[in-house]
Protein backbone atom coordinates (compact mmCIF):
# COMPACT_ATOMS: atom_id res chain seq x y z
CA UNK A 1 0.00 0.00 0.00
CA UNK A 2 1.26 3.29 -1.33
CA UNK A 3 0.67 6.56 1.37
CA UNK A 4 1.44 10.27 0.84
CA UNK A 5 1.83 12.20 3.28
CA UNK A 6 1.57 15.97 2.67
CA UNK A 7 3.58 18.72 4.60
CA UNK A 8 4.56 22.27 5.16
CA UNK A 9 8.47 21.76 5.19
CA UNK A 10 10.45 18.53 5.33
CA UNK A 11 12.25 17.89 7.62
CA UNK A 12 11.19 19.89 10.49
CA UNK A 13 12.45 19.67 13.85
CA UNK A 14 8.98 21.06 15.44
CA UNK A 15 7.30 18.41 13.71
CA UNK A 16 8.41 15.33 14.90
CA UNK A 17 5.32 13.67 14.88
CA UNK A 18 5.23 13.65 11.40
CA UNK A 19 8.58 11.03 11.15
CA UNK A 20 6.89 9.30 13.94
CA UNK A 21 3.84 8.24 12.24
CA UNK A 22 5.65 7.73 8.63
CA UNK A 23 8.04 5.65 10.46
CA UNK A 24 4.82 3.88 11.84
CA UNK A 25 3.93 3.16 8.33
CA UNK A 26 7.25 2.16 7.40
CA UNK A 27 7.39 -0.32 10.14
CA UNK A 28 4.03 -1.59 9.27
CA UNK A 29 5.18 -2.63 5.71
CA UNK A 30 3.55 0.28 3.69
CA UNK A 31 5.38 2.31 0.91
CA UNK A 32 5.82 5.92 2.06
CA UNK A 33 6.08 8.89 0.05
CA UNK A 34 6.28 12.91 1.15
CA UNK A 35 5.02 15.97 -0.60
CA UNK A 36 6.17 19.18 0.62
CA UNK A 37 6.77 22.79 -0.30
CA UNK A 38 10.59 22.64 1.18
CA UNK A 39 12.92 20.13 1.97
CA UNK A 40 15.16 21.26 4.36
CA UNK A 41 17.98 18.12 4.25
CA UNK A 42 21.59 19.86 5.34
CA UNK A 43 20.02 23.47 6.25
CA UNK A 44 17.83 22.85 9.56
CA UNK A 45 20.01 22.99 12.51
CA UNK A 46 20.04 19.85 15.36
CA UNK A 47 17.58 17.53 12.86
CA UNK A 48 18.77 14.26 12.45
CA UNK A 49 18.66 13.99 8.44
CA UNK A 50 19.83 10.04 8.28
CA UNK A 51 16.35 9.08 9.86
CA UNK A 52 14.15 11.54 7.81
CA UNK A 53 15.76 9.96 4.73
CA UNK A 54 14.42 6.80 5.81
CA UNK A 55 11.95 6.90 2.84
CA UNK A 56 11.94 4.37 -0.07
CA UNK A 57 9.68 6.30 -2.18
CA UNK A 58 11.69 9.70 -1.73
CA UNK A 59 10.82 13.43 -1.13
CA UNK A 60 8.99 15.33 -3.55
CA UNK A 61 7.84 19.36 -3.77
CA UNK A 62 4.79 19.47 -4.81
CA UNK A 63 5.60 22.51 -7.19
CA UNK A 64 9.14 20.64 -8.62
CA UNK A 65 11.14 23.31 -10.02
CA UNK A 66 8.76 25.62 -9.66
CA UNK A 67 8.78 25.75 -5.78
CA UNK A 68 11.21 28.47 -5.32
CA UNK A 69 8.21 30.53 -6.64
CA UNK A 70 6.33 30.23 -3.86
CA UNK A 71 7.69 32.63 -1.01
CA UNK A 72 7.46 35.45 -3.52
CA UNK A 73 3.63 34.69 -4.41
CA UNK A 74 3.16 35.05 -1.27
CA UNK A 75 3.85 38.55 -1.23
CA UNK A 76 0.27 38.42 -3.13
CA UNK A 77 -2.67 39.40 -1.11
CA UNK A 78 -6.14 37.75 -0.97
CA UNK A 79 -7.88 36.13 -4.22
CA UNK A 80 -4.76 36.64 -6.47
CA UNK A 81 -2.89 34.40 -3.89
CA UNK A 82 -5.28 32.31 -3.86
CA UNK A 83 -5.98 31.41 -7.41
CA UNK A 84 -2.17 31.73 -8.46
CA UNK A 85 -1.56 29.30 -5.87
CA UNK A 86 -4.90 27.13 -6.82
CA UNK A 87 -3.63 26.81 -10.15
CA UNK A 88 -0.58 25.92 -9.68
CA UNK A 89 -1.09 22.89 -7.20
CA UNK A 90 -3.64 21.57 -9.14
CA UNK A 91 -1.45 21.80 -12.59
CA UNK A 92 0.94 20.05 -10.31
CA UNK A 93 -0.74 17.53 -8.31
CA UNK A 94 -0.01 14.85 -10.61
CA UNK A 95 2.57 13.03 -8.55
CA UNK A 96 -0.43 12.78 -5.85
CA UNK A 97 -2.50 10.13 -8.57
CA UNK A 98 0.09 7.29 -7.99
CA UNK A 99 -0.90 7.02 -4.43
CA UNK A 100 -3.56 4.60 -2.63
CA UNK A 101 -4.36 6.74 0.61
CA UNK A 102 -3.26 10.68 1.09
CA UNK A 103 -2.53 12.07 5.04
CA UNK A 104 -1.85 15.42 5.06
CA UNK A 105 -0.78 17.27 7.93
CA UNK A 106 -2.50 20.74 8.84
CA UNK A 107 -6.00 21.83 7.54
CA UNK A 108 -4.20 23.93 5.12
CA UNK A 109 -2.95 21.10 3.67
CA UNK A 110 -5.97 18.85 3.43
CA UNK A 111 -7.65 21.98 1.26
CA UNK A 112 -5.06 22.29 -1.39
CA UNK A 113 -5.55 18.56 -1.92
CA UNK A 114 -9.41 18.68 -1.64
CA UNK A 115 -9.25 21.26 -4.16
CA UNK A 116 -7.09 19.20 -6.64
CA UNK A 117 -9.28 16.44 -6.27
CA UNK A 118 -11.76 18.28 -7.43
CA UNK A 119 -10.34 18.68 -10.69
CA UNK A 120 -7.62 15.68 -11.26
CA UNK A 121 -8.01 11.72 -11.07
CA UNK A 122 -7.30 11.67 -7.72
CA UNK A 123 -9.36 8.91 -6.26
CA UNK A 124 -7.13 8.05 -3.00
CA UNK A 125 -8.85 8.95 0.38
CA UNK A 126 -8.01 11.62 2.03
CA UNK A 127 -7.23 12.14 5.71
CA UNK A 128 -6.75 15.43 6.88
CA UNK A 129 -4.71 15.79 10.57
CA UNK A 130 -5.60 18.72 12.49
CA UNK A 131 -3.08 20.53 14.77
CA UNK A 132 -3.27 23.87 16.47
CA UNK A 133 -3.27 27.00 14.28
CA UNK A 134 -5.22 25.94 11.83
CA UNK A 135 -8.09 25.52 13.86
CA UNK A 136 -7.34 27.68 16.04
CA UNK A 137 -6.89 30.90 13.39
CA UNK A 138 -9.77 30.61 11.48
CA UNK A 139 -11.89 29.81 14.67
CA UNK A 140 -10.79 33.37 16.03
CA UNK A 141 -11.64 34.91 13.05
CA UNK A 142 -14.91 33.17 11.81
CA UNK A 143 -13.22 31.34 8.84
CA UNK A 144 -13.61 27.69 9.79
CA UNK A 145 -16.17 27.03 7.15
CA UNK A 146 -13.35 27.28 5.06
CA UNK A 147 -12.88 23.47 5.17
CA UNK A 148 -15.77 22.66 3.55
CA UNK A 149 -14.43 21.32 0.05
CA UNK A 150 -11.93 19.20 3.08
CA UNK A 151 -15.25 17.68 4.46
CA UNK A 152 -16.94 17.00 1.35
CA UNK A 153 -13.60 15.37 -0.84
CA UNK A 154 -12.07 13.97 2.23
CA UNK A 155 -12.64 10.86 3.88
CA UNK A 156 -11.64 11.30 7.37
CA UNK A 157 -10.74 14.44 9.53
CA UNK A 158 -8.32 13.59 12.50
CA UNK A 159 -8.30 16.42 14.70
CA UNK A 160 -5.60 15.99 16.90
CA UNK A 161 -7.93 16.64 20.38
CA UNK A 162 -11.48 17.00 20.90
CA UNK A 163 -11.95 20.29 21.66
CA UNK A 164 -10.98 20.87 17.59
CA UNK A 165 -13.18 18.11 16.51
CA UNK A 166 -16.15 19.88 18.07
CA UNK A 167 -15.55 22.84 15.93
CA UNK A 168 -14.95 20.77 12.82
CA UNK A 169 -18.18 19.55 13.41
CA UNK A 170 -19.56 23.33 14.09
CA UNK A 171 -18.41 24.57 10.73
CA UNK A 172 -19.88 21.25 8.78
CA UNK A 173 -17.90 18.01 9.48
CA UNK A 174 -19.69 15.27 9.60
CA UNK A 175 -19.65 13.56 13.09
CA UNK A 176 -19.09 9.96 11.62
CA UNK A 177 -15.97 11.24 9.83
CA UNK A 178 -14.41 13.57 12.43
CA UNK A 179 -12.35 10.88 14.42
CA UNK A 180 -9.94 12.23 17.11
CA UNK A 181 -6.21 10.60 17.13
CA UNK A 182 -3.53 11.83 19.53
CA UNK A 183 -0.54 12.33 18.91
CA UNK A 184 1.83 9.95 21.15
CA UNK A 185 5.32 9.19 22.01
CA UNK A 186 7.39 6.23 22.16
CA UNK A 187 7.13 5.19 26.07
CA UNK A 188 8.81 2.03 25.79
CA UNK A 189 11.98 4.53 24.81
CA UNK A 190 11.73 6.85 27.62
CA UNK A 191 13.12 5.74 30.78
CA UNK A 192 10.93 6.62 34.08
CA UNK A 193 13.44 8.54 36.39
CA UNK A 194 12.04 10.23 38.72
CA UNK A 195 14.48 12.77 39.88
CA UNK A 196 15.75 13.56 43.56
CA UNK A 197 15.48 17.12 44.64
CA UNK A 198 19.01 18.92 45.74
CA UNK A 199 18.75 22.24 46.91
CA UNK A 200 18.00 23.96 44.35
CA UNK A 201 14.46 23.41 42.07
CA UNK A 202 15.20 22.73 38.66
CA UNK A 203 12.25 23.79 36.12
CA UNK A 204 12.49 23.63 32.42
CA UNK A 205 10.58 24.55 29.26
CA UNK A 206 11.11 22.85 25.73
CA UNK A 207 9.16 24.98 23.18
CA UNK A 208 9.52 27.35 19.86
CA UNK A 209 9.46 30.46 21.77
CA UNK A 210 5.62 31.47 20.09
CA UNK A 211 3.22 33.35 21.96
CA UNK A 212 0.88 30.33 22.15
CA UNK A 213 3.65 28.96 24.59
CA UNK A 214 3.34 31.26 27.25
CA UNK A 215 7.24 31.80 27.96
CA UNK A 216 6.15 35.41 29.42
CA UNK A 217 3.73 33.95 32.08
CA UNK A 218 6.39 31.47 33.15
CA UNK A 219 8.96 34.10 33.35
CA UNK A 220 6.27 36.15 35.48
CA UNK A 221 5.02 33.42 37.66
CA UNK A 222 8.54 32.98 38.61
CA UNK A 223 9.44 36.19 39.35
CA UNK A 224 6.32 36.29 41.90
CA UNK A 225 7.42 33.24 43.39
CA UNK A 226 11.09 34.83 43.69
CA UNK A 227 9.02 38.05 45.53
CA UNK A 228 6.58 35.93 47.86
CA UNK A 229 9.20 32.79 48.22
CA UNK A 230 12.54 34.65 48.09
CA UNK A 231 14.33 31.25 50.28
CA UNK A 232 13.47 28.83 47.51
CA UNK A 233 15.95 28.19 45.01
CA UNK A 234 15.57 27.41 41.71
CA UNK A 235 16.90 27.14 38.51
CA UNK A 236 14.95 27.93 34.77
CA UNK A 237 16.42 26.55 31.84
CA UNK A 238 14.34 27.45 28.31
CA UNK A 239 15.42 24.87 25.46
CA UNK A 240 13.83 26.62 22.20
CA UNK A 241 14.60 28.88 19.82
CA UNK A 242 11.90 31.30 17.83
CA UNK A 243 10.85 35.14 17.15
CA UNK A 244 10.15 36.00 20.62
CA UNK A 245 13.82 34.54 21.81
CA UNK A 246 15.35 38.10 22.13
CA UNK A 247 12.14 39.35 24.06
CA UNK A 248 11.82 36.44 26.50
CA UNK A 249 15.75 37.35 27.29
CA UNK A 250 14.42 40.75 28.10
CA UNK A 251 11.40 40.19 30.22
CA UNK A 252 13.90 37.93 32.25
CA UNK A 253 16.24 41.15 32.42
CA UNK A 254 13.65 42.90 33.85
CA UNK A 255 11.94 41.20 35.80
CA UNK A 256 14.98 40.41 37.66
CA UNK A 257 15.63 36.85 37.46
CA UNK A 258 18.21 37.02 34.19
CA UNK A 259 20.44 35.19 36.74
CA UNK A 260 18.71 32.15 37.32
CA UNK A 261 17.23 31.77 33.47
CA UNK A 262 18.93 30.40 30.97
CA UNK A 263 18.32 30.35 27.39
CA UNK A 264 20.22 27.32 25.50
CA UNK A 265 18.47 28.11 22.18
CA UNK A 266 17.62 24.53 19.99
CA UNK A 267 19.23 21.60 21.00
CA UNK A 268 19.62 18.11 19.66
CA UNK A 269 17.04 15.79 20.75
CA UNK A 270 19.57 13.91 22.93
CA UNK A 271 20.53 16.74 24.30
CA UNK A 272 17.12 17.87 25.16
CA UNK A 273 16.74 14.15 26.59
CA UNK A 274 20.02 14.76 28.91
CA UNK A 275 18.39 17.90 30.32
CA UNK A 276 14.93 16.58 30.92
CA UNK A 277 16.25 13.82 33.08
CA UNK A 278 18.33 16.57 35.25
CA UNK A 279 15.27 18.71 35.73
CA UNK A 280 12.05 18.12 38.17
CA UNK A 281 9.52 20.39 36.82
CA UNK A 282 8.35 21.02 32.91
CA UNK A 283 6.84 24.39 32.85
CA UNK A 284 4.40 24.83 29.80
CA UNK A 285 1.52 27.62 30.76
CA UNK A 286 0.38 27.10 26.84
CA UNK A 287 -2.01 30.55 25.81
CA UNK A 288 -4.53 31.04 23.07
CA UNK A 289 -2.22 33.47 20.79
CA UNK A 290 -3.45 36.96 19.33
CA UNK A 291 -4.30 35.63 15.92
CA UNK A 292 -5.96 32.45 17.16
CA UNK A 293 -3.58 30.34 17.73
CA UNK A 294 -3.74 26.77 19.71
CA UNK A 295 -1.64 24.02 21.16
CA UNK A 296 -3.26 20.91 20.03
CA UNK A 297 -1.98 18.29 22.91
CA UNK A 298 1.95 19.70 23.18
CA UNK A 299 4.05 16.13 22.78
CA UNK A 300 6.75 17.64 24.89
CA UNK A 301 4.66 17.45 27.96
CA UNK A 302 3.95 13.78 27.15
CA UNK A 303 7.57 13.41 26.82
CA UNK A 304 8.48 14.98 30.23
CA UNK A 305 5.56 13.06 31.74
CA UNK A 306 6.56 9.97 30.18
CA UNK A 307 10.54 10.41 32.20
CA UNK A 308 9.19 11.14 35.49
CA UNK A 309 8.98 15.02 36.00
CA UNK A 310 6.27 17.40 37.45
CA UNK A 311 4.26 18.98 34.51
CA UNK A 312 2.57 22.83 35.06
CA UNK A 313 0.46 23.61 32.37
CA UNK A 314 -2.27 25.19 31.92
CA UNK A 315 -6.36 24.64 31.25
CA UNK A 316 -5.96 25.09 27.34
CA UNK A 317 -7.42 23.27 24.41
CA UNK A 318 -6.59 20.02 24.21
CA UNK A 319 -3.96 19.96 27.19
CA UNK A 320 -6.50 18.63 30.08
CA UNK A 321 -7.11 15.60 27.75
CA UNK A 322 -3.41 14.88 28.71
CA UNK A 323 -3.61 16.06 32.36
CA UNK A 324 -5.62 15.78 35.26
CA UNK A 325 -5.30 18.67 37.45
CA UNK A 326 -3.74 17.66 40.99
CA UNK A 327 -3.87 13.87 39.29
CA UNK A 328 -0.86 13.62 36.58
CA UNK A 329 -0.02 17.25 37.07
CA UNK A 330 -0.73 20.45 37.27
CA UNK A 331 -3.26 23.27 35.56
CA UNK A 332 -3.81 26.83 35.85
CA UNK A 333 -6.11 29.13 33.84
CA UNK A 334 -4.28 31.09 30.97
CA UNK A 335 -2.43 33.93 31.98
CA UNK A 336 -3.09 33.47 35.79
CA UNK A 337 0.52 34.89 37.09
CA UNK A 338 -0.74 34.42 40.49
CA UNK A 339 -1.93 31.12 39.96
CA UNK A 340 0.51 29.49 38.22
CA UNK A 341 2.87 30.82 40.77
CA UNK A 342 1.02 28.98 43.39
CA UNK A 343 1.28 25.69 41.53
CA UNK A 344 5.30 26.18 41.31
CA UNK A 345 5.48 27.02 44.88
CA UNK A 346 3.25 23.90 46.09
CA UNK A 347 5.37 21.74 43.84
CA UNK A 348 8.66 23.30 45.76
CA UNK A 349 7.13 22.37 48.61
CA UNK A 350 5.46 18.87 48.21
CA UNK A 351 8.40 16.83 46.48
CA UNK A 352 6.35 13.40 48.05
CA UNK A 353 2.87 14.81 46.34
CA UNK A 354 5.19 14.96 43.09
CA UNK A 355 6.03 11.70 42.87
CA UNK A 356 2.61 10.43 43.32
CA UNK A 357 2.08 12.81 40.41
CA UNK A 358 4.57 11.28 38.35
CA UNK A 359 3.54 7.77 38.43
CA UNK A 360 0.07 8.98 37.47
CA UNK A 361 1.20 10.56 34.54
CA UNK A 362 3.52 7.79 33.03
CA UNK A 363 0.73 5.60 33.45
CA UNK A 364 -1.62 8.09 31.58
CA UNK A 365 0.46 8.45 28.28
CA UNK A 366 1.28 4.81 28.66
CA UNK A 367 -2.50 3.80 28.66
CA UNK A 368 -3.39 6.84 26.13
CA UNK A 369 -0.67 8.50 24.27
CA UNK A 370 1.87 5.83 23.57
CA UNK A 371 2.65 6.07 19.52
CA UNK A 372 3.27 2.47 19.13
CA UNK A 373 -0.41 1.57 19.70
CA UNK A 374 -1.65 4.60 18.27
CA UNK A 375 0.55 3.94 15.17
CA UNK A 376 -1.42 0.74 15.34
CA UNK A 377 -4.67 2.08 15.22
CA UNK A 378 -3.96 4.84 12.06
CA UNK A 379 -2.11 1.78 9.44
CA UNK A 380 -5.70 -0.23 10.79
CA UNK A 381 -7.13 2.79 9.76
CA UNK A 382 -5.64 3.57 6.46
CA UNK A 383 -6.01 0.16 5.59
CA UNK A 384 -9.70 0.12 6.35
CA UNK A 385 -10.07 3.11 4.13
CA UNK A 386 -7.81 1.41 1.42
CA UNK A 387 -10.80 -1.42 1.30
CA UNK A 388 -13.06 -0.12 1.44
CA UNK A 389 -12.56 2.35 -1.58
CA UNK A 390 -11.08 -0.87 -3.81
CA UNK A 391 -14.34 -2.44 -2.86
CA UNK A 392 -16.57 0.56 -3.87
Amino acid sequence: MKVCFVVDKFPSLSETFVLDQISGCLERGMEVGVVCNQTTFGTEPNVDNARWRNLPAGVARWWGPLAPLRPHLRYWSGRLWDKASTALDVALAGKLEKYDVIVAHFGNNGLRVARAMKRRRISAPLVTVFHGHDVGAPMHDGTLSRYCAVFEQGTLQMPVNGFFRAALIGAGAAPETAIVHHMGVKTEEIAFRPTERGDALALISVCRLTEKKGIEYALRALSHVWSQRPDLEWTYTVVGGGELLGDMKELAARLGIASRVDFLGPLPHAEVKRRLGKAHVFLLPSVKAGDGDLEGIPVALMEAMAAGLTVVSTFHSGIPELIEDGVSGLLALERDVSALAEKLIWAADNPEACAALAVAARRKVEDDFNSTRLNDEFADTLVRLVEARAAA
